[in-house]
Formats: C-alpha cells, structure tokens, sequence
C-alpha cells in the first residue's frame, strides 16, 4: 500500500476518506499487485470493498 500510494507509512485506519492518494486508479493497481503478490484473483465486487486497511487484510486473510 506505501508503494502503490507512493507514502512513507500507512497506518490500520487508513481508508479511502481519509488517505488523499487512494484514488479510484491507485484502488484498481492496489488490487492488481495484491492479486500477483499472493497469487490470487478478486472478484470486482470484492476489490469494490477493499474500502480501508482493515477490510483490505480481511480480504486477504478470506482468500489465503
């Protein structure tokens, strides 16, 4: 998330509200580099509700 946000540090309440960086185009590349790092594929509807950190680890953990 700091490479794709291009930040120092991300911390477990960051979210779409309050991070400037997490634009619509950074969501969609967040997805696709977790999808190659962990060699897995999300659904539209699952990367729609990576909202903030906590629903992003959620994701990850549901998947893995």
């Amino acid at each position: 998330m700091r490479m794709t946000f291009g930040v120092d540090e991300v911390t477990t309440d960051a979210s779409q509200k309050n991070c400037e960086q997490w634009d619509s185009l950074r969501h969609l590349t967040l997805a696709s580099e977790l999808e190659e790092a962990f060699d897995l594929e999300l659904e539209p509807e699952e990367i729609a509700e990576m909202t903030d950190f906590a629903r992003v680890v959620a994701m990850l953990k549901s998947k893995l």
